[in-house]
Formats: structure tokens, C-alpha cells, sequence
């Protein structure tokens, strides 16, 4: 077997000096650290309202140093670099996202309702992949979701028992925040198959959910119960995460992005705080803001390219799963009965005691944490706006609410006056509106309220929480503006459209101000880095078939897409060398 050892190694050889020369070759494009943009149409987004935008922009070493006219700024003696008529716009920021969870999930077994359209279709697929290749050694699925698929019903344990007899297979929901496990995955994660604890069967409607015989069913419900699961599936090897997470940045900047909030490092990885800094720190495409999980410590920090800003917290759960805190009930329906499994007038629970959350909200403002919450229902809101007023004025960045979906006008005057800014998942309208009324009733008529909390005058932001969503800023802008189902049957609550200069703004300086960056990215304005989205159209005026992204630059450079964008030699050699030996 020597000789076999051998050709591998000469195998592993020969493959690193092509990838390094494939990386050579596809090196990112390098322009003059001086130069001026012109010959496009410029949107700097500097006010609240559209205003017509300067000729050319002198740009010094990565930072804007003179807009206006062309024969102004030629005065400088810098070269000019002709836009080719493409229109020029601050770089888009997704303000809340979760690049080393999209990373993992897009590499494992697709089930979603983007690709599959009924339950047959879904269970095949699974059934394909049983004794397939896998990042680890746990066959894992994403993406079920059963308000996209009509006939979706959760698996058996019976049936994923069928699929996998011996190998642990974890099926997790489009939302995160239910899984289905089979035996197998529940004895490596330690659950007890059978309790005889009547508690632990009524403790399963909000978690590990049982039968009236006490056997677990399989299915884990909101993060508690679904991190039992996922908390002891193994790791893939660390340099093909990295890969992995490097290869996705480059998607978020295909799309539009120059910066990224991550709220919340999820993702199974050793160290993943530590892998975003580090990825942070070698010419990522993007910036990255970071918001710590509450078990990933306090300390804050960084620079221009990674800062860890604070701390994200889950005050409630999904739409989607039952687990929003609603004031009122679900709609009762065949859709939340039948295939979500939501009992009738069925309440989300809140995940934090009142008393202890807020201590926790006092702890980390007076340590300077921006804190941001995920809270969807009304009740979630308004302990979350309790906790915030009982801490006291926030002398740091103002903190955040993320989701929103049926805060009320009421709750919004209370953000407002506590400086809070608010964060809209309107991807919601986009592949669920069809369903909303099934899920929520006449109260669709007031889901993701972002006009009106323009109107207020609250910081306002767009987001698509990948991989909740795929990663996609022309679909966020456009779902803001229009509020149209995938299907293009339904209009969700068309009085809480905005306009397209509203979205765009939402999605650069309001995205800024979120993140508290304000002074660095989110217009384009003398002293403010050079980074910017280019776009084939007008993204106020073109038609949105027409429209599409270019390119992005960070710093004053284009950003490289390809290859070159996020092959690395040293990751790359040590995932080569992990998987041959």
C-alpha cells in the first residue's frame, strides 16, 4: 500500500500547484489606488429624499476624497475609469445574515420548496441520498418546508428510520428552528427514545416532541430542543468550512453586498467567531459586523474590515413552526392544523424570563453591547421594549429589533423614542404571502409593517436572514417595494410598500446607521470608503427584469467573484490533505 500513499501524495502535488496557478492567473483585478469614477449615473443616497447625484468621484487610496464635476475633480491628475454607463450606488449592506450556517447548508441535501414541489419529490430525494458523500459522516438535509409544499406533512420517525436504518439523518426546516431526527441521530445526541415523565411529555409542544406514551416522534421544535440535535452532529474539517464560508462571501458580493451584519455566529465549526475574524483579516470581499451569541463571550472590537459590535438573542421563535409570540392565536386552518401542527388556539411561547432578560440587557449595555433581538410577535416586542426601557438610555449604538412581523404602530413610537432601530424580513412576503391569511388571518393586512415605520421615522432596514432565504438584494429590494408572493397571486398588505429610492436608502444609509457605521460606509460622501455596488439599469427607474448586479468594489478595488475571490493555498492544501489520508 506504500505505492498507493505515494500516488496520492504525488496526486495531492500536482493539485496544488494547478490550484495555485489557477488562483494566479484569476487573480483579482487591481486598479490605481487614484482614480476617478465617471461616465455612469450616480446615486449617493446621501438624503432622505432622491436628489440628482454628482458627475465623477475621486477616489484615494480607498477612501472618497471629491465629488463633482469631471473637470473639477481632473484637476487632481488621476486617471479616470469609464463606468460604461452602468449606475453607481453605495455598497448594498445585508444587515442580518448567517454566512457559516449558508455556507454548511448549501452543502448538504437540498429538500426545500425552491426545487422540489411535493412531498414524493422531497422523500425521494432523501431516499437518493442515504448512502451518499457527506461533509460528515451524519447525512443532513435542509430546507423542508410545508407552507411551500401543500402536501409536506412531517416525516415518520418510521419513515426516516426506512431511509437511514444505521446512519444518523437530520432533516432540518427552511426557518431553523424545527428538525426531524431519526433513532439513530437521537442516540448519538443522547435523547432518551422513551420517558416516562408525563412532564417531558408536555414539555414537548415547545420542544422534543413526544407521543401520549412518552417515545420521541423525532421532531425538535425552536432552538432549545433543536440544538439537543444539531449540537452533536460532528464538525466538518475546519479548512473545508473555510472554503466553504470564503467561497460564499463571494455570493454575497455576486449579489450586491460590500458588508454584512452576522447576527449570530451559527454553524457548526470549533471557533467560529475565530474564523470570521481570521477570514475578516485576509482581503475578504466584505466587511463584517458581528453579533455574539450570549455563550461566545463579551469582548468587542476589531477594525474596518471585521468588528464584533455585540450580542443577538432569540426572544421568540417562527411563523413557521408556531414559535411567534403572537398577541393572539394562529388562524385555525387546514395549512396550521394539518401540516404545521399547530393546536388550535395555539399562543408562541416567549423564550426568556422577563426578570432575566432584562438583567442581561442592563449587563451588556453597560458593557457596551449593541444588542440585537429576534422577536416576530407582538408579546416577543414588547418584552424585549420592556427590558430595553428598564436599562435606561443607551449612551452606545442604539439596539435592534429584528424581524418584526406584526409590530404594531403603537410599539414602533416606543422604538423610536428608545433610539431602537427596526430590521424587516420581508422575504416573508415573498414565499410565504400566499399563505399568510392561513397562518395569521385578517393580520396579514399588517405583516412586515415597513411603511409605516418609515412614516414614524425609525430606522428602517431590509433583510433576508440567509439561509432562511437565498442570498438575493435585487428580490429584498424589490419584495419591499411591490410586496408580491413568488407566485404573483397575492399582495400582502400593499399600504406598507415603499418607495424604490426608500428601499434602496433602507439597504445602504439606514443599513449604515444600523450598524453603527455611518461615518464609514452607507453613501457616497467625501471622507467615506470607496465602496460601492454597480448595476446594469437604474435600480430607481429600470424595469426589474432588466436590472441586475455588475459588480461590487471594496476599498476602492472591484471585488474578484471567481475563483481567485476565494481560493486559498493554505486551506485548501489542508482539506486536500484530509480528505486523501
Amino acid at each position: 500500500m506504500k505505492w498507493l500513499r505515494r500516488v496520492l501524495k504525488g496526486l495531492l502535488l500536482l493539485g496544488l500547484l494547478a490550484a495555485g496557478l489557477i488562483w494566479y492567473l484569476l487573480r483579482p483585478e487591481r486598479v490605481a489606488s487614484q482614480l476617478i469614477l465617471t461616465g455612469g449615473e450616480i446615486l449617493p443616497m446621501a438624503t432622505a429624499a432622491e436628489v440628482p447625484g454628482p458627475e465623477a468621484i475621486l477616489v484615494e487610496d480607498g477612501v472618497i476624497t471629491a465629488v463633482g464635476t469631471l473637470a473639477q475633480l481632473q484637476e487632481s491628475g488621476a486617471p479616470v475609469h469609464d463606468l460604461a454607463g452602468k449606475v453607481l450606488t453605495p455598497g448594498l449592506i445585508e444587515p442580518h445574515t448567517h454566512p457559516i450556517a449558508t455556507a454548511l447548508l448549501g452543502a448538504v441535501v437540498d429538500v426545500s420548496g425552491f426545487t422540489h414541489s411535493s412531498r414524493a419529490e422531497v422523500m425521494q430525494t432523501l431516499a437518493q441520498a442515504a448512502d451518499g458523500r457527506a461533509l460528515t459522516p451524519w447525512l443532513v438535509a435542509y430546507g423542508w418546508d410545508p407552507v411551500a409544499i401543500a402536501d409536506l406533512t412531517a416525516p415518520t420517525l418510521a419513515e426516516l428510520d426506512a431511509i437511514a436504518p444505521d446512519r444518523p439523518l437530520v432533516v432540518i426546516t427552511q426557518m431553523l428552528h424545527e428538525v426531524f431526527a431519526n433513532t439513530a441521530a437521537m442516540q448519538a445526541a443522547g435523547i432518551d427514545l422513551v420517558s416516562q415523565d408525563a412532564q417531558d411529555v408536555q414539555a414537548g409542544q415547545a420542544g422534543i416532541i413526544r407521543d401520549a406514551a412518552g417515545r420521541a416522534t423525532g421532531a425538535f421544535r425552536e432552538l432549545e430542543a433543536v440544538n439537543a440535535i444539531l449540537g452533536a452532529m460532528p464538525a466538518a474539517d475546519p479548512a473545508v468550512i473555510e472554503l466553504l464560508v470564503r467561497k460564499e462571501y463571494t455570493t454575497y458580493a455576486k449579489a450586491g453586498y460590500t458588508t454584512i451584519g452576522i447576527t449570530g455566529a451559527v454553524g457548526k465549526h470549533p471557533d467560529p467567531v475565530g474564523l470570521l475574524r481570521h477570514i475578516g483579516a485576509t482581503a475578504a470581499p466584505l466587511r463584517a459586523y458581528l453579533y455574539l451569541l450570549p455563550h461566545q463571550g463579551k469582548a468587542l472590537g476589531g477594525n474596518d474590515d471585521f468588528r464584533v459590535l455585540g450580542t443577538k438573542f432569540w426572544m421568540d421563535g417562527s411563523p413557521f413552526t408556531g414559535g411567534a409570540a403572537f398577541a393572539d392565536a394562529y388562524e385555525h386552518s387546514d395549512l396550521t392544523s394539518e401540516r404545521m401542527h399547530i393546536p388550535h388556539g395555539h399562543l408562541g411561547p416567549v423564550n426568556h424570563d422577563p426578570g432575566d432578560f432584562a438583567a442581561k440587557v442592563a449587563a451588556l449595555q453597560s458593557a457596551g453591547h449593541q444588542i440585537a433581538v429576534h422577536s416576530q410577535g407582538e408579546r416577543a416586542i414588547d418584552e424585549v421594549l420592556d427590558a430595553f426601557e428598564a436599562a435606561g438610555p443607551n449612551p452606545g449604538l442604539p439596539h435592534r429589533l429584528e424581524h418584526n412581523a406584526l409590530i404594531t404602530a403603537a410599539q414602533m413610537q416606543r422604538a423610536k423614542a428608545l433610539g431602537i432601530s427596526l430590521g424587516f424580513f420581508v422575504d416573508h412576503i415573498f414565499y410565504y404571502g400566499d399563505a399568510l391569511p392561513d397562518i395569521v388571518g385578517d393580520r396579514a393586512e399588517r405583516y412586515m409593517p415597513v411603511g409605516t415605520a418609515m412614516r414614524a421615522g425609525v430606522i428602517t432596514t431590509l433583510h433576508g436572514d440567509h439561509p432562511a432565504s437565498p442570498i438575493g438584494a435585487l428580490r429584498t429590494l424589490r419584495t419591499a417595494v411591490d410586496r408580491t408572493s413568488v407566485s404573483g397571486a397575492t399582495i400582502t398588505a400593499p399600504d406598507q410598500a415603499v418607495s424604490r429610492y426608500q428601499a434602496l436608502s433602507a439597504m445602504t444609509r439606514q443599513a449604515a446607521r444600523q450598524l453603527g457605521q455611518e461615518a464609514l460606509i452607507g453613501t457616497i460622501e467625501v471622507g467615506k470608503r470607496a465602496d460601492f455596488t454597480l448595476f446594469n439599469g437604474n435600480p430607481l427607474t429600470a424595469d426589474w427584469q432588466g436590472l441586475s448586479v455588475a459588480a461590487t468594489w471594496k476599498d476602492g478595488q472591484p471585488t474578484q467573484t471567481g475563483l481567485g475571490g476565494w481560493l486559498r493555498f493554505g486551506p485548501a492544501f489542508a482539506a486536500l490533505k484530509s480528505m486523501l489520508f
